[in-house]
């Protein structure tokens, strides 16, 4: 660590006493007062085992579907601008968007499905980067824990995990039908239904969602609207409790999500965005998943078996040679490209994942807290890519490639008083990995390739997770804690073989490995007030770096060290009776370090920022519910209101100024009336209208490609209750 990071980290210590010394005092002057405004007690499940928030050693984030709308489109980039420092980079294109958190990212594109630093799940259950951008649907609250979560996680929880909790099947009595419609076409109906099928011994719950947007980017060439989405999701749920100490929940899910994302436009258009594609880009996630999860209470411990199974289908079809684009790039006229037979690329990929873990934990409320486990881990994945373009050997040709991974693990962690207001955690996971590739390459024609490539290979690996924590309660309102945590993303073999055409095998690229330090406090400074502070510093070897050489435009894929460290807060408010105000914001520094002989053939230089990290990121949000009554009205006005900001940052690792993306600003509204029953209200998304950008390249000065975001959204919508 040298000087200049040192020097924060003294710099943070001394916020964080003083934070928890403003914390002290603030809960002392409200006891004084008497105040009596109280926030609701947060508990996290993700951890395996239920803990209050204000004792958990580490950075969290924790959203109601108030914060991620029901009727969201992009649930994951809602999530990532209201969870400091992260942010979802949206490809448009299933099975590759990814994001990242504190620094910590995919060094270019994620290499195959399980390439992601952040670990995703439902209900506990975990899924790869194939699920990533399906609906939320039937939601109680969202976890984001940041920071490695290798020990109770598992594989790829290297920067943090994302934790999606689903309204459980209790017995409570629901009937619910929610409608929305606005602009582009929008329009969102979802009902909801639940109670006792058998008194006391078999609740259900189900949720049914339809959705259409017709999209907001016109393509000039085939006339209508890009960026649209087309959707059906449906969730079901039974829980079992025979008697007080068992419960059985099983679950079924099954989504369709049908869009025409936008890719490769040109940026530097006079009307953007505009589409000049020759055929309409086709994308398509379906997915179907069970799991049964049985809970026993035995007088010592609680046992904990869950059981799930995931079948993902997702195509993908587009036009890589948008007319505008590789006409401002080559010089020559538009038309040469409108060709709706050549130049285009077209995925199928299917993943079958099943996992199986077994666990063990302490009862809540016991003096010692713990959870030991096991779990296993299997992905069958398959593409199939048929690829036919003009300007890269690499993107020709019928790629049928199959990759298997295992994973096999067993885990430990606890939190131990150890007197005198100290609270010491831990946690260790040992797991082995293993993955097989099979590849099967067949040339198009294009020159250079050659006529055909079968290849098998493997690899594994077995490795060694964990954390180590120590807490110090101030008082019942205040905690302040120190952490260090080991990183480890899997190895394993890049998806797409693109090097398969000229004949070359490919080879595994290395597991990554991080080093994380974590400086934090979390306190309730006054009543109805919560504030939480953190800084952290991460130290990545072997990042997993792949990108396209600027040189010669072909892919490259390497193994890079990198660095970054950062601040961030959040602040929970209830500042009078209905008025509530979140805010959360990070500040982060990155740089790769280390550059190795290929990085730096490639155009990869010591210094450069890691691509797709903001350096400031920030939210807020307001919400205010006031008594109808003093115009003559029953029921409640409400008004809500957010900002979010997301900060300039880098779309490829050489930090090309083509590649570099503006900060952009969302600012979402919404106004109405409500009763016990009845929600009426006004709604606008995205009221600056502004672009978010997820990824930009340069194919030549003036000739820049850019993936953009949904624009604004003005609409109605009503919920009804009975």
């Amino acid at each position: 660590m040298n000087g200049a990071v040192r020097a924060r980290w003294v710099g943070g210590t001394a916020m964080a006493l003083i934070a928890a010394h403003i914390g002290l005092s603030g809960a002392a002057q409200a006891q004084a007062t008497g105040g009596t405004i109280e926030l609701d007690t947060i508990t996290i499940t993700a951890t395996k085992r239920p803990q209050a928030d204000a004792n958990l050693p580490m950075a969290t984030t924790v959203l109601t579907p108030e914060a991620v709308p029901p009727s969201s489109l992009d649930a994951v980039a809602d999530v990532a601008r209201q969870s400091p420092g992260t942010n979802f980079m949206d490809f448009g294109r299933f099975g590759e968007s990814y994001m990242t958190m504190r620094g910590v990212g995919t060094l270019g594109t994620a290499l195959n499905s399980l390439d992601s630093v952040i670990g995703l799940s439902v209900d506990g259950v975990p899924t790869t980067l194939s699920a990533i951008g399906a609906p939320f649907l039937d939601v109680d609250h969202i976890e984001v824990l940041r920071g490695p979560q290798g020990t109770t996680f598992g594989r790829n929880a290297f920067a943090g995990a994302i934790n999606v909790v689903s309204a459980p099947a209790d017995g409570k009595r629901v009937f619910k039908i929610d409608a929305e419609g606005g602009s582009h076409g929008y329009g969102f109906v979802q009902g909801t239904v639940g109670g006792w099928l058998i008194e006391d011994k078999l609740a259900g719950r189900a949720a049914i969602r339809v959705q259409n947007y017709n999209g907001d980017i016109p393509n000039i060439i085939v006339g209508g609207r890009e960026n649209g989405a087309r959707l059906s999701a449906a969730r079901g749920t039974l829980r079992f409790t025979p008697d007080d100490s068992l419960t059985i929940d099983l679950t079924g899910n099954y989504n369709r999500d049908r869009r025409t994302n936008s890719a490769f436009i040109l940026r530097e258009q006079a009307h953007f965005p505009t589409s000049s594609a020759d055929i309409r880009p086709s994308n398509q996630q379906e997915i179907a998943s069970g799991s049964l999860k049985i809970t026993k209470r035995f007088a010592p411990f609680i046992l904990t078996s869950t059981t799930s199974y995931q079948d993902v289908s997702l195509t993908n079809r587009g036009d890589f040679t948008d007319s505008m684009l590789f006409s401002r790039a080559t010089g020559l006229p538009a038309f040469i490209f409108n060709n709706p037979y050549t130049d285009k690329i077209h995925f199928e990929d299917r993943e079958h994942i099943f996992n199986q873990e077994l666990r063990l934990n302490s009862h809540e409320g016991s003096p010692i807290q713990w959870v030991v486990g096991a779990s296993y881990f299997r992905s069958d994945y398959q593409t199939k890519r048929d690829a036919g373009t003009a300007y890269s050997p690499t993107l020709n040709g019928h790629f049928d490639n199959k990759i298997a991974s295992e994973t096999i693990a067993a885990f430990a962690d606890a939190t131990v008083p150890i007197g005198h207001g100290f609270d010491l955690s831990g946690g260790l996971r040992i797991a082995h990995d293993r993955q097989k590739l099979r590849g099967n390459y067949l040339t198009n024609g294009y020159p250079g390739t050659v006529p055909s490539l079968t290849q098998r290979n493997s690899f594994d690996d077995t490795y060694l997770t964990g954390r180590l924590a120590l807490s110090y309660h101030w008082n019942d309102k205040v905690m302040s804690y120190v952490s260090a945590a080991r990183g480890y993303a899997s190895g394993g073999f890049e998806k797409t073989t693109s090097y398969a055409g000229f004949g070359m095998l490919s080879t595994p690229f290395r597991p990554a490995k991080s080093w994380t330090y974590e400086l934090g406090t979390k306190a309730e400074i006054a009543d109805g007030v919560r504030l939480s502070g953190a800084l952290f510093y991460n130290d990545v070897k072997d990042g997993q770096l792949t990108g396209v050489d600027p040189a010669t435009f072909l892919p490259f894929l390497t193994n890079q060290a990198f660095r970054s460290y950062g601040v961030e807060g959040s602040l929970n408010a209830r500042l009078a009776e209905g008025l509530e105000l979140t805010a959360g914001g990070a500040w982060i520094k990155s740089r790769i370090v280390d550059v190795t002989l290929a990085s730096l053939l490639s155009g990869v230089n010591a210094g450069n920022e890691v691509p797709q990290v903001p350096a400031f990121t920030a939210n807020i949000g307001l919400s205010y519910r006031v008594a109808a009554g003093a115009v003559g009205l029953p029921g409640y006005f409400t008004v809500k209101a957010d900002y979010q900001f997301v900060g300039s940052r880098y779309a490829d690792v050489q930090n090309s100024q083509g590649a570099k993306m503006e900060a952009y600003n969302i600012v979402n509204g919404q106004i109405g009336w409500e009763n016990d029953t009845v929600k009426v209200y006004a709604f606008g998304r995205n009221l600056l209208d502004e672009r978010p950008l997820s990824y930009s390249f340069s194919y030549a000065p003036g000739a820049t490609v850019a993936y953009v975001g949904r624009g604004r959204v003005i609409g109605v919508g009503t919920s009804v209750t009975w």
